[in-house]
């Protein structure tokens, strides 16, 4: 099993978010048992986890309230401040709402003003709508880029999902005992090409993986070989629509001493082209 491959398949998330199936967690319960590797890409993934929800964690200004409520009382301060010494509340009241015109020849009635702490709960009102505006708008920018990072989620998700089915896919044909995995090796001049072949002993079907392929080039397709008695026989092109990883099924094949991979033009031909051999295997 290539464990890398399990690794960066999404699984691992999945059973950490808690989206695994029973099925699943099964099977990876089994693997982390006897593999360190997973042991610490699961402890690893879990530690991610948590450092988003502390990234994520959104708590209320605490300073929003106590700001407002210091205005508050400096306003009331400065009102107490203001009055008379020996003068009443209501006193106080009147002399700071009532002034008198100095008497002239002309006589004048007396001249109201604002009361000065009308002034204060005005400025205090003013100062609470601004708060208010600058925290909705704090929420709503914060509303925003939470939903853009649950859209960015869903399609991670939707990608890790259809990794695991190709996995599981395989999976379940290397745990077949009727089938024979066989690994194809890059050539001399590809070392680093690898792709896999699961030939289904019984029923003679063939599936191919291409792991570590590059994407076949426009107008090109890869094309599977098996070698009968000396001889390339043909095992069908790898379909342009499948990704890579997956295990596409092939032209089955009754007998093979080895499988090899070739680039050939689009549709395949008869005959490998040999100076474009990409990997090979024996059984």
């Amino acid at each position: 099993m290539d464990i890398a491959a399990y690794i960066s398949s999404g699984i691992i998330e999945s059973y950490v978010l808690g989206l695994a199936s029973e099925e699943e967690v099964s099977i990876l319960n089994c693997i982390r048992k006897n593999n360190v590797e997973v042991e610490q890409a699961i402890a690893e993934a879990e530690k991610a986890l948590e450092g988003l929800a502390d990234i994520q964690a959104m708590a209320m200004p605490a300073a929003l309230k106590q700001d407002i409520w210091n205005r508050l009382e400096a306003e009331n301060l400065v009102l107490k401040d203001d009055q008379p010494d020996g003068l009443s509340t209501d006193e106080a009241i009147s002399h700071d709402t009532v002034v008198q015109a100095p008497i002239s020849n002309t006589e004048e009635l007396p001249k109201r003003i604002v009361p000065a702490r009308s002034y204060g709960w005005a400025i205090a009102a003013s100062i609470l709508f601004v708060l208010s505006v600058g925290a909705n708008l704090f929420f709503y920018q914060q509303q925003k880029e939470n939903k853009e990072m649950l859209v960015q989620a869903n399609t991670t998700l939707d990608t890790q999902n259809a990794t695991l089915a190709i996995l599981q896919e395989k999976w379940s044909l290397v745990q077949n005992p009727a089938v024979k995995t066989i690994a194809l090796k890059g050539v001399e001049n590809k070392p680093d090409l690898h792709a896999l072949v699961f030939w289904d002993q019984t029923s003679k079907a063939v599936y191919l993986s291409l792991e570590q392929m590059p994407a076949a080039p426009k107008g090109k397709q890869y094309q599977l070989w098996a070698m009968v008695d000396g001889q390339p026989v043909s095992a069908g092109v790898f379909p342009l629509n499948a990704k890579e990883a997956m295990a596409s099924k092939m032209l089955d094949v009754s007998k093979a001493q080895a499988f090899a991979i070739t680039l050939e033009d689009e549709g395949g031909k008869p005959v490998p082209t040999l100076t474009e051999l990409c990997v090979m295997g024996s059984i």
